[in-house]
């Protein structure tokens, strides 16, 4: 993301907030011709997971109080849904997976769901790809263009890299696009916030979450996810107050 958002200057914990974050200031064009900006403060997880992502998401609403919470990074996709490494993934509902019952005769998944907000999802499936393919400055691993893929998309713990647990999710839910480890965290402290922001996520697809799980097409899909990101920014999809 720091890539994308030259000037940014790096704002040092405070006694209240452990966390590191960069500020910067997009310049939008917005669909009515006006020009304008967004302030977005940007910060990194300590490590994976949602109670990570949980803590440090309720931290960042409790220091900012913004509008709304993106979360952007990569995901492993569902290559039966047509997802290929290098894509955008765009987020219509986040599933949590993690809470199960184990019984004798096995687990019981017990989903929660978290939609996204309708306004930014709304912009960002209607992006024109000469919108954000622009963006990507990393060189990608192999020929070929990313390409955008709108649908659910699961979030657990466990790192993935069995096509048997995507089995099993996908024949509860037939539609999702891929699986990642933050985003049930990042979205219930949103959700469970009194300021209550929009939730928003844009992962880079750097693997197909099965067997042959690699990191060759790590910093492409981390780009991807972030040129898509700042696109939308840029394009004004939220009226300034």
């Amino acid at each position: 993301m720091l890539a994308h958002l030259p000037g940014n200057r790096r704002i040092m914990p405070s006694a209240a907030d452990i966390r590191t974050y960069r500020f910067a200031r997009i310049p939008v064009n917005f669909p009515d011709g006006s020009e304008g900006e967004y302030g977005v403060a940007v910060l990194s997880l300590i490590s994976m997971g949602r109670v990570e992502a949980s803590l440090a998401t309720s931290d960042a609403i409790r220091r900012w109080s913004p509008r709304y919470v993106l979360m952007v990074g990569i995901a492993g996709g569902i290559g039966d849904e047509g997802v290929k490494v290098g894509d955008v993934l765009l987020s219509s509902q986040v599933i949590d997976y993690e809470l199960q019952k184990l019984t004798s005769d096995g687990e019981s998944i017990r989903y929660s769901g978290h939609r996204a907000d309708p306004r930014l999802l709304d912009a960002a499936q209607n992006m024109a790809a000469s919108d954000w393919r622009p963006e990507i400055v990393a060189s990608r691993p192999e020929p070929g263009q990313p390409k955008r893929v709108v649908g659910p998309v699961a979030t657990g713990d466990k790192v993935v890299a069995r096509k048997a647990l995507l089995d099993k999710l996908r024949s509860d839910w037939p539609k999702l696009v891929g699986i990642e480890m933050e985003a049930g965290g990042a979205a219930a402290a949103a959700f469970q916030s009194a300021q209550n922001p929009g939730f928003f996520m844009v992962r880079g697809v750097s693997d197909l979450a099965d067997e042959h799980k690699g990191d060759d097409w790590r910093e492409y899909a981390c780009d991807v996810a972030a040129a898509y990101t700042i696109a939308l920014l840029k394009s004004g999809p939220v009226p300034l107050k």
